[in-house]
């Protein structure tokens, strides 16, 4: 059984890993038309924060919304659920980021981005592994197209340099890769594991929800 060195959670396999705080960016800018939030879509009865929320609970020490809209998502989430503002309130992902791995209360964190309707656990203690096994940043899927930083694992000691990047107002996500040190995995050894890269899919209208699969609330 791998040892850490520091404060462990038992995963449903059995295995010990890390204590992990999961984080889902639910932002202010993710909306599609007529004023939707892409965290309120509905999907399979449920609204897709609840949805995240509740398939990300089983393997995380704590759920972290972060936001620039807090009044909009108090009504729904449970009394455990912690809601942060964005750090730098129209900086993006990059603002939510920041904020979530500065308050985090553990050393890691799972991040997902709310447009995401199948957050992967699976997934997520296989990229745990490779960034703490390398002292990463941060671990990423990546496929032909590039990493995915909105299905990461980060170590959140790597808060300060995401802060001092959305404090510059002119940086985006796609300057993150410059900015940190990580490790991928590929979508082909996720593959090999037997994990689907269906996880990195991110819905942009809940149209997309209705055509597929999810209108019945089916899980994968």
């Amino acid at each position: 059984m791998a040892s850490w060195g520091f404060e462990p959670d038992v995963c449903p396999a059995g295995s010990v890993f890390p204590s992990v705080s999961g984080i889902i960016l639910a932002g202010g800018k993710g909306r599609f038309m007529f004023g939707e939030v892409k965290a309120l879509w509905p999907i399979g009865g449920e609204t897709m924060l609840e949805r995240q929320i509740r398939l990300m609970r089983p393997w995380c020490r704590e759920i972290v919304v972060a936001t620039d809209t807090p009044r909009l998502f108090l009504p729904i989430v449970p009394r455990d659920v912690r809601i942060v503002t964005d750090y730098a309130p129209g900086r993006g992902p990059l603002g939510g980021m920041a904020a979530g791995l500065s308050l985090a209360q553990s050393r890691y964190a799972w991040i997902v981005d709310s447009g995401m309707p199948d957050p992967s656990a699976a997934a997520a203690r296989v990229l745990l592994a490779r960034c703490a096994a390398g002292g990463w940043d941060a671990a990423w899927p990546s496929d032909a197209g590039g990493p995915y930083p909105l299905h990461g694992v980060y170590d959140c000691a790597c808060a300060g340099k995401i802060v001092r990047l959305a404090e510059q107002g002119t940086a985006g996500l796609s300057d993150l890769p410059n900015r940190l040190a990580w490790a991928e995995v590929t979508e082909t050894e996720f593959a090999q594991m037997g994990i689907g890269f269906r996880f990195t899919r991110s819905a942009r209208s809940p149209c997309d929800l209705l055509h597929s699969g999810h209108a019945a609330g089916e899980l994968i």
